[in-house]
């Protein structure tokens, strides 16, 4: 009913390797597809970590100096630093746990866990199969949706399909994203759940409820 799922607005075409891929290759993509990083995947899709642009460069930290010993007193960061630098395949060079959304995850959630984690992109799973890739950009774009067809689902799915409000009784104005519903329903909880709904629906921003109703609470009780 509400295109509001992370799985919604995702990339679904996304460049993947697998765990043997090289360095090479790796560089390649990168460059190629403008990208600052790429998935490793199974051969049955499921994701197990991430190449970035910052593992590769890590690279340049070792040109040069080439004596195949690890520096004699590093901290365990270091060592790993170290370690990486001379790895010549996906499944070494790659950072695990990867930063990831669920397909049925909300926009909402999604705005959340980019804050918290500060990356660029989320990956999307369905089960444990790298089925998406979610940008900042992505999650912006989600809610620069036309007026009217916010409009009109709301008064379609929300108010008719999903609550069966009478043709007429609710008026549904929307500008930028804001919705104002006014108009009278049955009973005070209907009220609630449609503004409830309404927020859900994608391209959302705010809703000003000020929906008047007959009755407070369960049958019976008429409103005074």
């Amino acid at each position: 009913m509400y295109q509001t799922t992370v799985g919604a607005v995702m990339t679904r075409e996304v460049i993947a390797v697998g765990p043997d891929a090289d360095f090479t290759t790796l560089v390649e993509l990168l460059v190629s597809h403008d990208i600052g990083a790429v998935p490793v995947v199974s051969e049955e899709g499921v994701l197990l970590g991430v190449v970035s642009e910052s593992d590769l460069v890590l690279k340049h930290e070792q040109l040069g100096e080439g004596d195949g010993k690890p520096p004699s007193l590093v901290l365990r960061r270091a060592r790993q630093r170290w370690q990486k630098s001379w790895a010549t395949r996906a499944f070494d060079l790659m950072i695990t746990p990867v930063y990831a959304l669920d397909v049925r995850d909300s926009l909402g959630a999604a705005a959340r866990e980019f804050g918290r984690s500060g990356v660029r992109r989320l990956y999307v799973l369905e089960g444990r199969t790298l089925a998406g890739v979610l940008t900042r950009g992505d999650l912006l774009k989600a809610f620069v949706r036309d007026d009217e067809d916010i409009r009109r689902e709301i008064r379609h799915e929300v108010l008719g399909r999903a609550l069966a409000v009478a043709d007429g009784a609710v008026e549904v104005n929307v500008d930028r994203g804001v919705v104002t519903m006014s108009g009278e329903v049955e009973r005070r909880t209907e009220g609630e759940l449609a503004q409830r709904l309404a927020e859900h629906v994608l391209g959302v921003v705010h809703v000003h409820n000020l929906l008047d109703y007959r009755l407070d609470g369960a049958p019976g009780l008429a409103r005074r």
